[in-house]
């Protein structure tokens, strides 16, 4: 796996970062729904005149794009041709498997239009941005079901991270002793279908929303993968979990509410477990000490203000002590597994 690059700036230029936030991101949005990278990339290289022709727009607002992301270091100058630069080559071409144009979706679509109301959820504890999405419920993932089009760019982009992040999951722990596992709010049904796929004895059950679990099987056609995923609607938060499994999957929903009500979910499957059952929880995470990552303290403000009003990136050690009071016997903690995930087991 490799290390972090390093894209040096100077203070004034990190204030200016803070201060312009929102332009840089529409520079950067607004070149990936224009296909500037792909064009760029394809040519080799190209002037503001022949950027301003492919793009089929004026040359003054082709320059004051290109200005933008140069100074955003996504694109370099070379004699009079621009060209993509090594970072933007490897996450923002649409071939690149590290393509992050599904995050930069769900952040203009969704996330974006509820983050100026951080400021009140801070002073009120509450998901104060949901305002902006009228529909059922009190949490974004029920709004999200009177908007078929947001609903599909949000699980496009949970099913993308998740198959970023499930790699390096199953190359730190052995799935082959597990028969049937539960995905607790398994989305779009990514990590059940790569599960199921790298495990052949091995069925998993999608517990989610019943929207979410229809766009989920729509999208499987192997029909071996359909005998050994299956799909179980019901409010995970609620309902019982479907019976007959050996390991219950919490991924990814830790970081979406309290502790409190972490550690009620998290008794919820240990009940639902024979003895030596396994509840795998697989996060997002903070550090310990509250300082990091970076990508930790820009995440959270978004369960505060608009997914749920009470979530956070939690720390591996928030995990381990919810599963601990969760009542499971023994827990063991797997940290450095990249993309800031960190993997807790706890053995019923």
């Amino acid at each position: 796996m490799g290390t972090d690059r390093h894209v040096a700036v100077t203070e004034a230029d990190y204030l200016r970062l803070l201060v312009h936030g929102t332009t840089a991101f529409e520079l950067l949005r607004t070149a990936l729904e224009l296909d500037v990278f792909e064009h760029l990339e394809r040519a080799g290289g190209m002037t503001v005149r022949q950027l301003s022709a492919e793009l089929g727009v004026e040359e003054q607002p082709a320059r004051v794009l290109l200005l933008g992301l140069c100074t955003l270091r996504l694109v370099d100058k070379r004699g009079e041709a621009y060209v993509n630069a090594d970072l933007t080559r490897r996450k923002l071409l649409r071939s690149s498997a590290r393509f992050l144009g599904p995050l930069v979706d769900v952040q203009a679509k969704v996330i974006n239009q509820a983050l100026p109301d951080l400021a009140e959820a801070v002073r009120r504890n509450t998901n104060v941005g949901l305002r902006h999405l009228p529909g059922p419920g009190t949490t974004l993932y029920e709004r999200l079901t009177a908007h078929p089009e947001l609903q599909r760019v949000f699980y496009a982009n949970m099913g993308d991270a998740s198959q970023k992040a499930l790699g390096p999951l199953l190359d730190s722990y052995d799935f082959s002793g597990i028969r049937h596992a539960i995905d607790v709010g398994g989305g779009d049904g990514t990590n059940a279908v790569h599960l199921a796929r790298r495990y052949p004895h091995l069925t998993v059950t999608v517990f989610d929303q019943e929207s979410v679990t229809r766009l989920a099987a729509d999208r499987i056609d192997d029909p071996d993968l359909r005998r050994r995923v299956r799909f179980h609607a019901g409010d995970i938060m609620t309902e019982p979990l479907p019976e007959g499994a050996d390991a219950v999957l919490v991924f990814h929903i830790f970081e979406i509410w309290s502790l409190e009500r972490n550690t009620e979910l998290l008794r919820r499957c240990r009940a639902a477990l024979p003895d030596g059952g396994v509840c795998l929880i697989y996060n997002f995470v903070s550090n310990d000490e509250g300082t990091g990552s970076m990508s930790a303290g820009l995440v959270s403000p978004y369960f505060l203000t608009l997914a749920s009003g009470e979530g956070m990136a939690y720390s591996a050690g928030d995990m381990e002590r919810a599963a601990l009071d969760a009542g499971f016997s023994h827990v063991e903690r797997y940290e450095g597994l990249g993309f800031s995930h960190a993997l807790v087991v706890g053995r019923r």
